[in-house]
């Protein structure tokens, strides 16, 4: 076993040393941006002067830059393990480029647009059930920066990344969608997050029904009376606009962010525990299996 799990490894490194540059350029592009004031979405707001940037910094570290990276590779491993039809290097590399279940027969770009359209659905509902009451209380430390920019896109507790990737990796692997697609998608997935965080007032116009916007996304991370209650899809907006839940006011840039518990702590490990001790406070606080009225902001 040990002979095609170096193999799957391999393919890996191989792959992500590819993709690190790309990454870099795309980050170095959002903060450039966001400096000039005709492009931001609160000027003068910059990354680096945000009070929560420690916090998003440790989440980065722990959770951003070094999580995706793992967490993918030993959802894999493990996938392989119980799978327990892999039992050589060829295999393992077949296994890699082709993936096992119904949609393993599928080209490489097929597996990749379905991989994009069905992890986005199911992300949109579970970030939807995460605002429900049971579980807002671990999605609440993503909402709780008082400023959000793309530092932002780290900020989630581990319960929230289990049954959020997590979860939509596994149940993508066992479609039949290849490791290879899945990994050369990452970089999409992490810098998609890390746009629609960012501080800019971009809309793109029309194509804000089709695709998620920082404008977008600033306005779910607002109070819920605000446009909270709304915008949950991480990349293709029309998901909220077709479940009702599709909310950008047109000339308006939202302005407050985080949570309306005024105790809730700053700080990684105080974060990491405060679902567990201060439940009471976490409770959500709205409703968001409900669609929203949406109207207003679909103009």
């Amino acid at each position: 076993m040990l002979e095609p799990m170096m193999s799957l490894l391999a393919k890996v490194i191989e792959i992500y040393s590819q993709q690190v540059p790309i990454f870099i350029g795309f980050a170095l592009l959002f903060s450039i941006l966001a400096i000039f004031e005709t492009q931001a979405s609160k000027p003068g707001k910059i990354w680096w002067r945000n009070p929560g940037l420690f916090t998003d910094i440790s989440y980065a570290v722990i959770h951003g830059l070094v999580g995706p990276y793992l967490r993918l590779p030993a959802i894999i491993i493990i996938f392989v393990l119980l799978h327990g039809r892999i039992g050589s290097g060829d295999e393992a590399v077949e296994f890699f480029f082709n993936g096992r279940g119904p949609l393993s027969g599928l080209p490489f770009w097929a597996q990749a647009a379905i991989y994009l359209v069905v992890s986005d659905f199911l992300l949109y509902w579970i970030h939807r059930i995460f605002h429900g009451a049971t579980l807002w209380r671990y999605h609440a430390i993503h909402h709780s920066g008082e400023e959000v920019d793309w530092t932002t896109t780290y900020r989630f507790h581990p319960i929230n990344l289990a049954f959020q990737p997590a979860l939509v990796y596994v149940i993508m692997l066992a479609l039949g969608i290849s490791p290879e697609v899945m990994i050369f998608l990452l970089p999409l997935d992490l810098l998609g997050a890390a746009w629609v965080h960012s501080n800019l007032n971009w809309t793109l116009g029309p194509l804000k029904y089709v695709l998620a916007t920082p404008v977008f996304h600033r306005w779910h991370h607002t109070q819920p009376d605000e446009g909270g209650s709304s915008n949950f899809a991480p990349m293709f907006s029309f998901w909220d606009w077709l479940f009702g839940t599709f909310y950008m006011p047109a000339g308006k840039q939202p302005e407050v962010f985080g949570t309306d518990d005024p105790q809730f702590p700053e700080g990684y490990f105080k974060q990491l525990i405060y679902p567990l001790t201060s439940k009471e406070k976490a409770e959500a606080p709205f409703d968001a299996t409900q669609s929203v009225d949406s109207t207003a902001g679909s103009r």
